[in-house]
């Protein structure tokens, strides 16, 4: 993958008229939707709308699943990637991916961060920078800065999280995906967590997809309400969880979903 410039309106990343079929079956229908510069954008809608399959478009981890057919395109900085010739391996690396439960490696704490930049053959002096850049980035730094050695298996389910998400960032993103990266932590964890997720937001485009309407609240700065498939809505955290357009907003966010 190139490194082209970004859109004219500075857009990173863009969805344009995406479906997505698995067996015959519609997953997604025509969803068209863009992220702004140093944004988070929660994706939220009932279970089987297609939250988790949409995000997973956004980096091209859903090919990985076998019969599923991707319409439509996704513009990094302008450039699709599923274009010909786009190595999703480095479309990966450009836009990360967090997912529900940390998958840290049965190795330390600084080698899980460091293991993208491993990969690639990052010279070792660049390694140990970007690895301490990346704790830091995370809020897991001054937890373990002195214990880098320590198995990463050793850590809560919350710092193994972060500890994920620092990983992510070690290759530098331009784009960060989470999908429910808090579902299966403690209230102390998800808070720190959340913290994580809105100071990235203020560098990087986010896009979480969560179940909890309290926690899009909390951390985003625009939300996209999916409905069996459809982009039913999206806006401003405020306008979509107080003052929503559309019936069926209404009743997932006040809970009355049926």
């Amino acid at each position: 993958m190139s490194s082209p410039a970004p859109a004219a309106d500075g857009t990173v990343l863009s969805v344009q008229h995406l479906s997505v079929v698995a067996k015959e079956k519609k997953i997604l229908s025509d969803v068209s939707l863009e992220f702004p510069p140093r944004s988070l954008t929660a994706v939220v809608g009932p279970s089987g709308c297609g939250k988790t399959t949409f995000v997973r478009t956004l980096n091209r981890m859903s090919e990985l699943t076998p019969g599923i057919r991707v319409e439509g395109s996704v513009l990094y900085l302008g450039q699709d990637i599923y274009g010909r010739g786009v190595n999703p391996v480095l479309v990966r690396r450009r836009i990360g991916m967090v997912f529900q439960r940390p998958t840290v490696f049965p190795m330390s704490i600084f080698e899980n961060a460091a293991f993208g930049l491993r990969i690639v053959h990052e010279a070792e002096d660049a390694v140990d920078s970007a690895v301490t850049e990346a704790l830091q980035r995370s809020g897991l730094w001054d937890e373990v800065k002195d214990d880098l050695d320590r198995s990463a298996l050793s850590l809560s389910g919350g710092q193994q999280q972060r500890l994920c998400i620092a990983r992510a960032l070690a290759v530098r993103p331009k784009v960060l995906l989470l999908d429910e990266p808090t579902s299966a932590l403690d209230p102390a964890a998800t808070q720190r967590v959340e913290a994580t997720m809105e100071r990235l937001s203020e560098e990087i485009v986010m896009v979480l997809v969560t179940h909890n309407v309290g926690q899009a609240a909390r951390v985003s700065d625009r939300v996209a309400f999916l409905h069996s498939g459809h982009l039913v809505e999206v806006g401003p955290t405020d306008d979509i969880l107080e003052r929503p357009k559309d019936p069926l907003t209404q009743q997932f966010i006040t809970g009355r979903f049926g």
